[in-house]
């Protein structure tokens, strides 16, 4: 296989939508990874953690082919091309902004642990529901202790509806992938739609 996907967080956006890009890109190695043993004990039993019309058939036919649910996160990321970030961002509960800001505790501490165990060039995707400039922040975490390694921050925000998953990622009605103006910035962007085909479907590229 050539590319490899590392998602870190196996929740409601992270396990349905890297089930569909295994589907739908047979030849991408997908590895989901999460902190949490019984959600991964859960991804790789008949009884899947949540539960989505469609779901189950779509992960039954890709798990052990090309689709892997693992706790080994910092494994499966140093060794992954592309890495999504699906984790939670749960609203504020204390400090500035609580109540309303994002707390991007999770964020932060999964750009740390990427940052250090990286050993190559990586483009690195935001799924979750983020605040604009959390682009700008996770890049600054990601170079801070830099090795000459390259990272491309992208943004592609998800749009599920529960009870429609399956179904809005076999057919979005719109796909949004942001990162830099840059033209490695631009570059990043092409080489997610151009590796990661099932993320554009043709008539909303």
């Amino acid at each position: 296989m050539g590319v490899k996907i590392c998602c870190i967080g196996a929740g409601y956006v992270g396990g349905p939508t890297m089930a569909m890009i295994a589907l739908k890109c047979p030849d991408i190695e997908v590895n989901v990874v999460d902190i949490s043993k019984p959600r991964i004990a859960a991804w790789n039993s008949d009884e899947l953690p949540i539960y989505e019309p469609g779901l189950d058939e779509v992960v039954k036919a890709c798990r052990g082919k090309n689709l892997f649910f693992s706790t080994e996160v910092e494994r499966l990321v140093a060794e992954a091309d592309i890495v999504f970030v699906s984790v939670n961002t749960p609203t504020k509960t204390s400090g500035l902004g609580a109540g309303k800001a994002a707390d991007l505790t999770y964020w932060e501490s999964a750009a740390r642990m990427i940052a250090d165990v990286s050993k190559s060039d990586k483009i690195v995707v935001e799924k979750s529901t983020v605040p604009v400039k959390t682009a700008e922040a996770i890049e600054k975490i990601l170079t801070h202790n830099n090795k000459g390694i390259n990272f491309q921050i992208l943004s592609n925000p998800e749009f599920l509806a529960e009870g429609t998953a399956i179904e809005d990622l076999q057919k979005p009605d719109r796909v949004l992938i942001g990162g830099r103006e840059t033209p490695e910035g631009q570059k990043a962007v092409a080489a997610l739609k151009g590796r990661v085909r099932a993320l554009v479907p043709e008539e909303t590229s």
